[in-house]
C-alpha cells in the first residue's frame, strides 16, 4: 500500500469537489441566461417564456444533482430527473412556439411522468446506474433531435438564417453527446457507478452539460434578435395600417427599379390609385370603415400582383403600384383587373350593420427614356386627376406611342 501524508490531499475528495463545482457553475450559467432572457419577455415573442422556464428548471436540476447525496433518494433520483426532463421538454416547446408549431402540453406531461417512472424501475426494482443513465440519455437525445428537426424544417430555416442553423447544429451535437454517454456508461469497463462518483467520464460529461442550456439559450436569443431586426426593418418600410410599403420605402424602391430599367432596357409602369369619395365613406360608415377600405385595397392588391410588383401607400387614401417589366398594354390589363376586384362589396363595421362598396380612380403611365421618378409620378398624378374629374371609377393613362393622347377605360 502507498502511504498518504496527513497534509496530502485526497484525490477522490478533490474530484468530488470538482464535480460539485461544475454542477454549481452550470446552475450559475443558467441564472445568467435567466437574467438575459427576462427583459425579452416584454417583447411578447412566442417561446421566450418557455425558455425562461427551461433555464429556471435547469438551475433547480443542477442544484438537486449537486446536493443529491444529502437528499432523500426519491428526490435525488426520481424528482431530480423529472425536473431535468421538464427543462429539456420546455426548451423544445419554446422553439416550437417560436416557430409557430403546435406545442401540446401532453408532451411535457408524458415526459415528466415517464422519466421518473423509468428511473424508479432502475432504482428500486433493478438498481442499475448504467440503465438509469441510458434511459436519461435516450430521452434527452430524442428531445434534442426533435429540436434540431424543428429548426431545420421551419419556414424561416428555408432562408438558412445563421441563428437557426447554429442552434440546430448545437442541438444535434447535444443529442449525439447524450447518446454517446449512454453507450459509454453501459459498455465502458471504467464507467462510473454514480453521478457524483469521482471519474474522468463524469467530469467530462458534466462539464459539457453545463454548456448545453446556455448555448441553446444563446441560439434562442440570436433567433429573437433576428426576428426583432426583421420586424423593425419591416415596420420602417411598411405602413402600419395596411402593410403596404411606406412612402419613403416605395420611393427608394422605385429609384432602384428605374435604374435597373435604364440599365437593362426593360419597361416599367406605374399605377397611381385614389379611393373615390373617401370622405363620404368615413362620414357614412365611420373612420373604422375607412380604415377597412384601405386595408382591403392592399390585401386584394397584393393577391393580384406578382412578387416583383410593389404597392405603396403614398398619402392618406392614395396608393401607387410599380410594375417592372410591364408595357403599357400590360399595365392597363393589371389596372382593369384591380379595379374590378376593388369594386366588390365588403362588410362595414358591425355597428353600421351595412355592406359597403367603394370605387377607385387610376392613372397609368409608362417610364420614358431618361425620366426621373418625380417626373413619372407627376405624369401619373395628372392622369389620375383626369380620372377623378371624369367622375371617378375610371382608369386613364397616356398612350405609349403618343404620350400626349389620353386613353380612357370606363366602367
Amino acid at each position: 500500500m502507498h502511504g498518504r501524508g496527513i497534509n496530502q490531499p485526497d484525490h477522490s475528495e478533490n474530484m468530488l469537489s470538482s464535480t460539485l463545482t461544475i454542477l454549481l457553475i452550470g446552475a450559475f450559467l443558467c441564472v445568467i441566461m435567466l437574467l438575459v432572457l427576462s427583459p425579452l419577455l416584454r417583447t411578447g415573442i412566442p417561446g421566450v417564456r418557455e425558455w425562461v422556464y427551461a433555464n429556471a428548471l435547469m438551475v433547480a436540476t443542477f442544484v438537486l444533482y449537486a446536493f443529491g447525496k444529502s437528499l432523500p433518494p426519491i428526490i435525488a433520483y426520481e424528482l431530480t430527473n423529472a425536473v431535468n426532463a421538464a427543462a429539456s421538454i420546455t426548451l423544445l416547446l419554446g422553439f416550437q412556439r417560436f416557430l409557430s408549431r403546435k406545442s401540446p402540453l401532453a408532451v411535457l406531461i408524458v415526459g415528466v411522468t415517464l422519466i421518473p417512472l423509468a428511473i424508479a424501475i432502475f432504482h428500486y426494482a433493478i438498481d442499475s446506474f448504467a440503465l438509469r443513465t441510458l434511459t436519461v440519455a435516450l430521452f434527452q437525445g430524442i428531445v434534442f433531435i426533435a429540436i434540431a428537426i424543428t429548426l431545420l424544417t421551419s419556414a424561416q430555416a428555408e432562408r438558412w438564417r445563421y441563428p437557426h442553423l447554429f442552434t440546430a447544429v448545437v442541438a444535434a451535437l447535444v443529442a449525439g453527446a447524450h447518446l454517446a454517454r449512454g453507450i459509454i456508461f453501459m459498455l465502458a469497463p471504467d464507467a462510473p457507478t454514480s453521478l457524483l462518483q469521482p471519474s474522468p467520464w463524469n467530469l467530462f460529461f458534466l462539464t459539457a452539460s453545463t454548456l448545453v442550456m446556455p448555448l441553446m439559450t444563446l441560439g434562442a436569443i440570436m433567433m429573437v434578435h433576428d426576428t426583432m431586426m426583421a420586424e423593425s426593418k419591416h415596420a420602417a418600410g411598411h405602413d402600419p395600417l395596411t402593410g403596404a410599403w411606406s412612402r419613403r420605402a416605395f420611393f427608394a424602391h422605385a429609384q432602384r427599379e428605374l435604374k435597373r430599367a435604364a440599365d437593362s432596357g426593360v419597361s416599367l409602369a406605374l399605377l397611381l390609385i385614389d379611393v373615390d369619395h373617401f370622405r363620404a365613406i368615413n362620414d357614412r360608415f365611420g373612420l373604422t370603415a375607412g380604415d377597412q377600405v384601405l386595408v382591403d385595397i392592399v390585401s386584394k392588391g397584393k393577391a393580384s400582383l406578382r412578387a416583383t410588383d410593389c404597392i405603396g401607400r403614398i398619402n392618406g387614401n392614395e396608393f401607387a403600384v410599380l410594375l417592372p417589366g410591364t408595357n403599357h398594354q400590360g399595365a392597363f390589363v393589371v389596372a382593369k383587373r384591380l379595379r374590378r376586384k376593388w369594386q366588390a362589396p365588403f362588410l362595414a363595421p358591425a355597428q353600421s350593420g351595412n355592406e359597403a362598396q367603394y370605387t377607385v380612380s387610376m392613372g397609368v403611365v409608362l417610364l420614358q427614356e431618361s425620366e426621373s421618378f418625380e417626373e413619372l409620378l407627376r405624369r401619373a398624378d395628372a392622369a389620375l386627376h383626369q380620372a377623378k374629374a371624369a367622375g371617378g371609377n375610371q382608369v386613364i393613362g397616356e398612350a405609349e406611342i403618343a404620350p400626349k393622347d389620353v386613353l380612357h377605360i370606363h366602367p
